[in-house]
Parts: structure tokens; sequence; C-alpha cells
């Protein structure tokens, strides 16, 4: 079971730096806030939401007897987000990442590192 914990958390982490991608290129692409919702990357994002969720879900499933709440996704998201959004921002040209972010980059990395040897390791 804790493998498919792995594997389902890493892919809600993927899935989230790509939703959070995609809603920044339909938000650019677009003329004004309605035609958001007629971007290419508006359906794509909407497919890469609905496969997150299907993902949380099932990491919530697998994770069930290791203890995985909703307090733990939550956080799994945040810390996808702020590790994907100072990767992007790092290599995406006209973007820069401070050291404080560097630094938020780096605890949320140990953190996140800690946690899943604990999950893989309880005692």
């Amino acid at each position: 079971m804790t493998k498919y914990v792995l594997l389902f958390a890493f892919l809600v982490s993927l899935a989230n730096i790509g939703l959070n991608y995609l809603a920044t290129t339909a938000a650019a692409a677009a003329a004004n806030w309605s035609s958001i919702f007629f971007t290419r990357a508006f359906v794509l994002a909407f497919a890469v939401g609905t496969a997150s969720l299907v993902f949380m879900m099932t990491l919530y499933y697998f994770g069930k007897n290791n203890q995985f709440g909703m307090a733990n996704g939550i956080l799994l998201m945040g810390a996808a987000s702020i590790v994907g959004g100072t990767l992007i921002g790092y290599f995406q040209p006209g973007s820069r990442v401070l050291w404080s972010e560097w630094t938020i980059f780096a605890l949320i990395l140990l953190f996140v590192f800690i946690r899943f040897l604990k999950a893989v390791n309880p005692s």
C-alpha cells in the first residue's frame, strides 16, 4: 500500500503543478475574463483538474491505512504548488525567484522528504 501512496502523492503533485500552469496559460491567452473558458488551455486545465481529483481520492483511499488524511492532502497540494512554482519561476524567462522563496522551497522539500520517509518506515 505504501508504494501506492507514494505513487499517487507524486501524481497529485504533478497534476497540481500542471493545473496551475494551464490556468496561468488560459488567463494569459484570454482577451477578457469570460473568454478564459473558451481557450484550449482551459479545456486542458479542466481535464487535468479532473485527473487531479481522481488521483487525490485514490490517494486518500490507499492512504487510509497510513493515516493520510485531509490535512496531509491539502499540505501536499500546497507543497507541490510551491515547489513547482519555484522551479517554473526559476526556469521561465522573465521570472525571478527571491532568496526567501528558495528558503521556503528548501524547507518544504526537506519536510516532504521526512514525511515520506516516515510513511515508508512508520516506526
